[in-house]
């Protein structure tokens, strides 16, 4: 079943994106679809090289599945700043919220057999899943790459 998970969750994400995407703004946020899929690909680079964790994909880039960065990061980074609220308690629940969503399609990354935890747990990923949120939120904000254009 692992074989189409990862595309099945890029799929999804396309499809979310296409639908909430402010267009106007894109040419702006599109640097944080990268600038996230390079963070993402460093931590889970980073972590497959202590054996924390395991990938199963077809194609990978860096031992993470292409499908996933390409798909759900990029896409999810983008969206992410592009509805980032202004209101640090705002931030914090959005936070909150983006890292129970990675944690639920974790879990059925896992219960699929496409992730394979070796030396890791669910709650490192939510460790991991805030720290890295809540410094791309920053890095967002300082940078202003969420400011609102006029059309």
């Amino acid at each position: 079943m692992y074989k189409y998970a990862w595309l099945i969750s890029a799929i999804v994400g396309w499809i979310v994106f296409f639908l909430l995407v402010d267009r106007f703004r894109l040419k702006h946020t599109v640097w944080c679809g990268f600038i996230i899929c390079a963070v993402q690909l460093l931590v889970d680079a980073g972590a497959m090289q202590l054996n924390l964790y395991r990938v199963h994909s077809f194609f990978h880039i860096f031992g993470s599945s292409v499908f996933f960065t390409f798909g759900l990061v990029f896409t999810m980074g983008i969206l992410f700043a592009q509805y980032l609220p202004k209101s640090p308690l705002l931030q914090g629940i959005n936070i909150m919220v983006i890292t129970a969503l990675f944690s639920i399609e974790e879990l059925l990354f896992m219960k699929t057999g496409a992730l394979e935890y070796i030396n890791w747990n669910p709650q490192f990923s939510i460790f991991i899943d805030i720290l890295v949120l809540t410094s791309y939120t920053w890095l967002v904000s300082s940078l202003g790459l969420n400011r609102k254009l006029e059309h």
